[in-house]
């Protein structure tokens, strides 16, 4: 069993995904207590040809899980989630706007932080546009007053925790309010969040899937508003 378990869903990937592979080679090349979960999430470009005539898929360096029809961003992630072997496991976007080394580096440097605790560790993002901290700032302030919970950054990637967590996940959301859900899960279960700065860099290949656009970040929040007010009223949290 790998100590780390690392998610990374694909989505339309096809310009990016080399770049992808690549970085995950290099990095598993001097760490090979780390287990990569590439997850194939239905694409509908030629991401999974790409990634099955990769050599670092055809000397087995990564654990695909494929996925027929994309149901949306959180299903592929826990699809994942529940293939991985790690004792400890998480999850970044694959479009290395977070530095793979970086994502690492802080899981190991913050190991004592999890081992036998109830911690999730999770990026804080630097070197963002006022745009993204205002979406991001306003979102953060309308949950802690709602849930009573200080929640900072929801968005940010990685997040990283013991499997042990994955037992109290009942019946996640399958698109991007999955990062609100974990935390909200955390916080229920008396969790300590605990975040680390990772540099955010620009993404070399490929569109953004969840809030790359203005638009899509309006769309984004819309859609956790709307999350938002289902758990609201279902008296969960």
């Amino acid at each position: 069993m790998k100590i780390f378990s690392l998610v990374l869903p694909c989505y339309n990937e096809s310009e990016n995904i080399n770049n992808l592979l690549n970085a995950i080679a290099k990095l598993k090349e001097s760490n090979d207590d780390l287990e990569v979960v590439v997850v194939e999430n239905g694409s509908k470009d030629d991401s999974l040809f790409k990634i099955k005539n990769h050599p670092i898929y055809k000397s087995n360096f990564i654990t695909l899980v494929e996925i027929k029809k994309n149901l949306g961003y959180g299903h592929g992630i826990v699809e994942g989630l529940n293939k991985s072997t790690g004792e400890y496991i998480g999850w970044c976007h694959a479009d290395l706007q977070n530095n793979l080394d970086d994502i690492y580096n802080i899981f190991k440097k913050n190991l004592k932080n999890l081992k036998g605790k109830k911690t999730i560790l999770k990026g804080k993002r630097m070197n963002r546009s006022v745009v993204d901290n205002f979406f991001t700032i306003g979102m953060s302030m309308i949950v802690n007053m709602l849930f009573k919970y200080k929640l900072t950054d929801i968005n940010a990637q990685p997040k990283i925790f013991s499997k042990n967590l994955l037992k109290l996940l009942d019946n996640p959301p399958k698109d991007f309010s999955l990062d609100l859900y974990l935390l909200l899960i955390g916080k229920l279960n008396n969790y300590e969040i605990l975040e680390q700065p990772l540099i955010v860099y620009r993404r070399v290949a490929g569109q953004a899937k969840g809030g790359g656009s203005l638009l899509s970040k309006i769309k984004l929040t819309l859609r956790t508003f709307t999350y938002i007010y289902k758990i609201k009223k279902s008296g969960k949290f």
